[in-house]
């Protein structure tokens, strides 16, 4: 029971450590966007965003989409280490897992609808998948699972 504290304790913490790193990443980047959009020579971003500033706008543009995948799979990776820490039934790594797959599936269809139905990616099918990829960067999915672990049966284990 006590080790079991500790995992929780321990992922809570990793879950944290790396919500933040995203939100400053994300966050700054969105700054260096802004700054090489309207050339605005007065803003200074922090030094881990520095090495960006000679790429192009549309370059980071379409990198953040790569970085966005870079952190879901950070995100899912926790989770899945986390759910094997905390959990014996194999079960619940496999609804991480179907969890992050329809979510990312969902996200796609909806991002794709507004891209290609409506040319451009500004309206609701844009913030429906930036909501939807927003809670798989989280402990949200893990968290639902850990606390529904107890509805499945120790018998099922596989």
């Amino acid at each position: 029971m006590k080790n079991k504290f500790v995992f929780i304790i321990i992922s809570l913490v990793l879950f944290i450590l790396l919500g933040f790193f995203r939100d400053f990443f994300f966050v700054n980047l969105n700054y260096l966007l802004y700054k090489l959009y309207y050339h605005d020579t007065s803003l200074k971003v922090p030094a881990l965003i520095q090495p960006f500033e000679s790429l192009g706008y549309a370059t980071i543009y379409w990198l953040k989409y790569v970085f966005t995948l870079i952190s879901l799979s950070l995100f899912f990776s926790l989770s899945v280490l986390s759910a094997k820490w905390l959990s014996p039934q194999k079960k619940v790594i496999r609804f991480i897992g179907y969890t992050y797959l329809l979510l990312l599936i969902l996200g796609a269809i909806s991002m794709g609808i507004g891209y290609f139905i409506n040319g451009r990616l500004q309206d609701d099918e844009y913030t429906l998948s930036r909501w939807l990829l927003g809670i798989l960067q989280s402990p949200l999915p893990f968290l639902f699972f850990l606390a529904t672990n107890k509805l499945l049966t120790s018998t099922s284990n596989n």
